[in-house]
């Protein structure tokens, strides 16, 4: 068995289940009932009648609401067993950089997030772990596990090993030559290891 690898698994919409806070601080904002957001959201949240994504985005960050969010269903167990396989997992993040140039709010949104992993110990992520980055394509690793969709245009295009979790913002890449998806979540964990340690 291959020990060793590392794995670069994105933070948000692959660990943290984000869209569900994100979806009430948007209806909180647009004073709309979350329930009235469809959850089959794309990646410029245009479903929500929303024109520029990026101050709801920076808002949520920055806010107590982005340290109270759950984990993504199975990422616990997942990364344990790729752990237990002998893989090196890195969490890979752009929080810093999606707030904008202020420090300050740089700051917040570095400590809301490692808040979070620390309030999580179940997923074993430890600080030096987490790897705030603003292209998280450059990020040493053998292996990609993400969600975003012009990232993971990238990774293919870079001849990158890249496992999609699937989400209704990237349903356009889960098809695309190259790409190995997660059909089932975390769930399909297992097809990862096999094809890398087998």
């Amino acid at each position: 068995m291959a020990t060793g690898q590392k794995v670069a698994v994105t933070v948000d919409g692959v660990v943290i289940d984000w869209m569900k806070g994100l979806r009430s601080h948007v209806g909180a904002r647009l004073r709309v009932a979350p329930r009235h957001l469809t959850p089959n959201v794309s990646w410029n949240l245009s479903e929500w009648g929303v024109d520029d994504p990026t101050p709801y985005l920076r808002n949520f960050l920055t806010s107590p609401m982005a340290a109270r969010v759950d984990a993504i269903g199975g990422a616990a167990e997942g990364l344990a067993q790729m752990r237990d396989a002998g893989m090196l997992v890195q969490a890979v993040t752009r929080r810093q950089h999606m707030v904008g140039d202020d420090g300050a709010d740089q700051s917040k949104a570095h400590d809301i997030t490692l808040q979070w992993f620390n309030d999580h110990p179940e997923l074993g992520v430890e600080a030096g772990d987490v790897v705030f980055t603003n292209d998280p394509v450059s990020v040493d690793a053998d292996i990609w596990i993400d969600n975003a969709p012009r990232r993971v245009e990238r990774l293919i295009d870079a001849d990158r090993s890249v496992w999609v979790l699937p989400q209704p913002w990237n349903r356009s890449v889960q098809t695309r030559t190259g790409v190995n998806v997660l059909f089932d979540g975390w769930d399909s964990v297992g097809d990862l290891i096999a094809k890398h340690t087998g």
